[in-house]
């Protein structure tokens, strides 16, 4: 679905990601984990070229995604990101209503016929498991929702306009057990519609919803694999000593 070769990254001239290879597999949730700061959340951002927002940014490598090279200078970074959408920490609601936040994107790619968004915005927030309990709040500000129910509206604003690939930024650290349950069991659903790599640093949450996890430490990748085999039977000792509590 996604192959990174190669991939190295650089910040001015710190050097944050260092020859990463792997394979994102197709339908299927990828877990990024590692410590603070050790290259997961850069790694997650060139999936949509979201550095590309921020100046003195460099990349080297490969990252194929439907059979092109998304670091090539003539990739359209906008048509990109309705591809591989994104969900971030703290919920981002905008300031509008519910159906607004919705329709957002869908009206970016000029789509204004009323009954065509009310069927995507429905299905949308159907699909975010959160029509039922805004249906009779559509017109109302998505800034009253509360904070598990503003993340499901972002993820449902996000599936709108029928991404291949959602990227999740340690997306449920700033919620409530419960919210945080809703989302878990949100993203095993959605996996069967589109592909999604999460970053977390709660190792309990990569190991119930992942079916890949991969250990980044100091911008490298250490270990990647089946959830299962990192968990229960890891190939290298730092990935041990990680799941394992021993250090992190």
């Amino acid at each position: 679905m996604i192959e990174v070769e190669d991939l190295c990254f650089y910040y001015n001239s710190k050097n944050a990601l260092k020859n990463v290879t792997l394979s994102v597999k197709e339908n299927c949730l990828t877990a990024l984990i590692g410590p603070s700061g050790c290259g997961k959340t850069t790694l997650l951002r060139c999936f949509n070229r979201m550095h590309d927002l921020y100046p003195n940014n460099r990349y080297e490598g490969r990252i194929v995604f439907e059979g092109r090279d998304i670091l090539d200078k003539s990739i359209d970074v906008i048509t990109l990101r309705s591809s591989v959408g994104m969900v971030f920490q703290k919920p981002t609601p905008f300031p509008m209503s519910v159906f607004d936040n919705v329709a957002y994107g869908l009206r970016l790619k000029k789509i204004n016929n009323h009954n065509v968004l009310k069927e995507k915005v429905e299905r949308a927030l159907t699909r975010a498991a959160l029509w039922e309990e805004v249906k009779d709040r559509l017109k109302e500000s998505a800034l009253g929702l509360s904070g598990g129910q503003q993340q499901r509206l972002v993820i449902a604003r996000t599936l709108a306009v029928e991404p291949k690939v959602i990227l999740f930024d340690e997306s449920t650290s700033a919620l409530d057990p419960i919210s945080t349950q809703k989302i878990e069991q949100l993203m095993v659903e959605l996996k069967n519609d589109v592909t999604i790599v999460a970053v977390t640093h709660n190792l309990q949450q990569a190991a119930r919803v992942s079916d890949y996890t991969a250990l980044m430490y100091l911008g490298s990748l250490i270990e990647y694999d089946e959830t299962a085999n990192i968990f229960s039977k890891p190939k290298h000792k730092l990935t041990e000593e990680y799941v394992t509590g021993r250090f992190g």
